[in-house]
């Protein structure tokens, strides 16, 4: 298990990578192309674009798991586009990926079993593991469940299973896959906490990709607008929100609570515009009616 990683250290950059599907040698057709960004520890930062867009294909870049045609791409210590790349454990250690569809990296016979694969393959002694296994599954609800099948778990237990796996080795870099698919408002409060309580504690950075900007401007603080493999917008959360017309051009929208505010700044309200999520829209449009009473009497 690494150590605690101090906030603001460069976990991941990424120097001109491009990566192309299949057999054609098209640059116009490549998944994703001349990307470049680096990542630091502490940071929460959302991947969007499109359907194709390339968001998929670029955090498997990111995690290892495809080879890039061209460019650099530095993981920690590791170099994955080395003639010879990282074995699967050196990974690891470094990153963790958790798919849209947690049945994809579900195996094990048990909860219990699947939890301590990880570390097991990286050679923990097994009092460690025991004892880690216990007290990612208190963390994550899933106690009851450590000798189920996770296979014939609900969709939302499989996730939480899906994700404590890869929690339980502590990587430095963990990417989420539309982690929020099929999760209610409280579900997503609830994985959102789990996530930051983690984050909080390990240090970490956490780079995820949703359809849901609502969800994303309550959790992330850096977002990354790709288009047709390009990446369009890398910036600060509320700065993004700011390029409308980008975000229009890319197939994205600022979050509900952006366009509230601005629909009533239009219409004369003196509301504050940088708001991005309902809690800050609510005491925008409160303050803004507090100034219009005090008009009023005044």
């Amino acid at each position: 298990m690494m150590d605690r990683v101090d906030l603001g250290t460069e976990l991941l950059r990424l120097t001109d990578v491009s990566c192309i599907y299949g057999e054609t040698e098209d640059w116009h057709s490549a998944a994703v192309r001349h990307i470049t960004l680096s990542i630091s520890a502490g940071e929460r930062v959302g991947l969007v674009g499109h359907t194709g867009s390339g968001k998929s294909t670029l955090l498997q870049l990111m995690g290892g798991l495809l080879s890039a045609d061209t460019g650099k791409i530095r993981l920690g210590r590791l170099d994955l586009t080395a003639r010879k790349r990282p074995k699967a454990l050196a990974l690891c250690e470094w990153v963790g990926l958790v798919f849209q569809y947690p049945e994809y990296q579900l195996f094990a016979e048990t909860v219990r079993a699947e939890l301590a694969y990880g570390p097991k393959n990286l050679g923990w002694p097994q009092d460690k593991i025991d004892q880690e296994v216990a007290a990612m599954a208190a963390k994550m609800d899933l106690s009851d469940l450590l000798d189920a099948n996770p296979y014939q778990l609900s969709g939302g237990e499989k996730r939480r299973v899906a994700l404590a796996s890869v929690l339980i080795m502590q990587p430095p870099l963990l990417l989420l896959d539309e982690p929020f698919v099929g999760l209610d408002a409280t579900g997503r409060r609830e994985f959102m906490t789990l996530l930051l309580d983690w984050q909080k504690a390990r240090g970490a950075a956490i780079i995820c990709v949703s359809h849901d900007i609502d969800t994303l401007a309550a959790f992330c603080g850096r977002l990354l607008v790709l288009k047709q493999g390009e990446l369009k917008l890398d910036a600060p959360l509320r700065e993004a929100f700011d390029a409308v017309e980008l975000l229009a051009d890319c197939g994205i929208y600022p979050p509900l609570a952006r366009q509230a505010v601005l629909s009533l700044r239009e219409l004369g309200w003196p509301v504050e515009v940088d708001a991005v999520t309902l809690a800050e829209a609510a005491e925008a449009i409160k303050a803004a009616l507090a100034r219009k009473a005090g008009e009023r009497h005044g």
